[in-house]
């Protein structure tokens, strides 16, 4: 009877003595701030102050720092990644959907509203003329340019029984395209291009929400054959004669690969295209003078590539002077996708300006526009950023007329607001950074 009270003492000290190393671990090492199998920062605390343990800022910022940085943590959210993918065969993992030899991306269940639809379709594309109304005042052209995602190229692929957006994506297209005629603004749809050329594999990223820079490439060709066609220009396109390209032979996993910690690899790589005949330009990103460069090329044959290769990734702004001013100047805007599209488009401007609308907080984009007044603005964005989408927020909800404000304040054509909400499994998951498994 001794021995057994003896025994259970030992295991009952061993698994404290056990917790007591892992958070002393977890507290001494170094916190870095980038995780990169989630393509995330990482939580960082608060600092520690009088103030900040008062108003609950610090004590609140313990919690998520703890969970990012728990020692052992990434191994053991490889092991478990491993056991869905291969051990349980779970057909989600990480919110990623393995299938087709593809990795895809997981989305929520739901009932596409044709009402909602056309009510936030008009909504963007009112918000998207009041731009265009802004260039065209001062003399200049304004086109947006919509690109499918992912999961819109390759919806056949998804298993029967997880969503793929077909029903919302056959409804959101038309109303947004109908939306923009009858408001007079010049779209370029990517989808029925991409179409047209039968919508070769290789354009769109397997195990990434982005194309590849084929896809790309396509985007940037139909953009200036467009601007060329409608303005009357005469803008060099690149193309197969002009063009040097180049498949790198490093690693791609992409950020579906890196969810699941590289335990699915597609045997994807990246693509760049150079101008055989290269300009001469300036680069500052930001307001700050970097490189000349558009690739931020891997250093050896082996390490990992991501997709900031192109453009070095995601800049607030960057400028492009190319000291040819008989050229019109341009700004392009959207997030990640204009990249590559970047890394091509500037051969035919005097100066190429981006905005990441994700990055850039000096000014809004309609002021950006009139300070600098650019003869040419392209948004390209994808559909997902279309009319539809659904902001959740899970910190100032005792405040929602400050949620409002902050929204409108960044350029959000909001809809309406409500409060609801979660289950106990969702709130669980998110309050220990799990990922929910279908």
């Amino acid at each position: 009877m001794k021995k057994s009270k003896w025994a259970d003492w030992l295991v009952v000290i061993g698994f404290l003595g056990f917790l007591a190393l892992a958070l002393a671990v977890t507290l001494v090492r170094p916190k870095s701030g980038w995780s990169y199998y989630e393509n995330r920062n990482l939580a960082r605390p608060a600092e520690l102050s009088v103030e900040t343990v008062l108003d609950g800022t610090f004590p609140a910022s313990v919690e998520p720092v703890l969970q990012d940085h728990a020692a052992g943590r990434n191994t053991l959210m490889k092991l478990s990644a491993w056991a869905d993918l291969h051990l349980f065969h779970r057909p989600v993992v990480n919110e990623v959907v393995p299938s087709d030899g593809m990795l895809l991306g997981f989305n929520a269940y739901e009932t596409p509203d044709p009402a909602v639809i056309d009510n936030q379709a008009q909504a963007m594309a009112g918000q998207l003329a009041q731009l265009r109304d802004v260039v065209e005042g001062y003399g200049g052209h304004f086109y947006y340019v919509a690109v499918p995602g992912q999961y819109t190229y390759f919806s056949d692929s998804y298993p029967d029984f997880l969503n793929s957006r077909e029903a919302y994506t056959a409804l959101e297209i038309p109303a947004f395209t109908q939306a923009m005629e009858e408001q007079g603004v010049n779209l370029l749809d990517m989808g029925p291009v991409l179409d047209q050329l039968g919508k070769p594999k290789e354009y769109y990223s397997l195990a990434d929400y982005h194309y590849q820079f084929e896809g790309a490439y396509v985007t940037y060709r139909a953009i200036l054959e467009e601007l060329n066609r409608d303005l009357g220009l005469d803008l060099t396109v690149l193309d197969g004669d002009s063009l040097t390209v180049e498949t790198l032979p490093n690693p791609y996993l992409g950020s579906r690969g890196r969810k699941i910690f590289g335990l699915e690899n597609c045997g994807e790589h990246l693509t760049v295209g150079l101008p055989k005949a290269p300009i001469p330009f300036t680069r500052s990103d930001n307001g700050t003078e970097t490189a000349a460069t558009v690739y931020a090329m891997p250093a050896t044959d082996t390490e990992d590539v991501l997709y900031s290769l192109y453009m070095g990734g995601d800049v607030g702004e960057t400028v492009i002077e190319t000291g040819r001013p008989d050229l019109p100047s341009i700004l392009i805007y959207g997030d990640s996708f204009t990249n590559p599209v970047e890394c091509l488009a500037y051969y035919s401007f005097d100066e190429m300006r981006s905005i990441d609308l994700r990055h850039y907080k000096d000014m809004t984009l309609a002021n950006y526009i009139q300070a600098y007044q650019p003869d040419i603005v392209v948004g390209i964005r994808d559909y997902e950023v279309l009319p539809g989408n659904v902001l959740r927020i899970y910190s100032s909800l005792d405040a929602p007329q400050r949620v409002t404000q902050a929204l409108v304040e960044g350029g959000v054509a909001l809809q309406g607001i409500e409060s609801r909400g979660a289950n106990l499994e969702d709130y669980f998951l998110a309050m220990i950074g799990g990922v929910r498994h279908a």
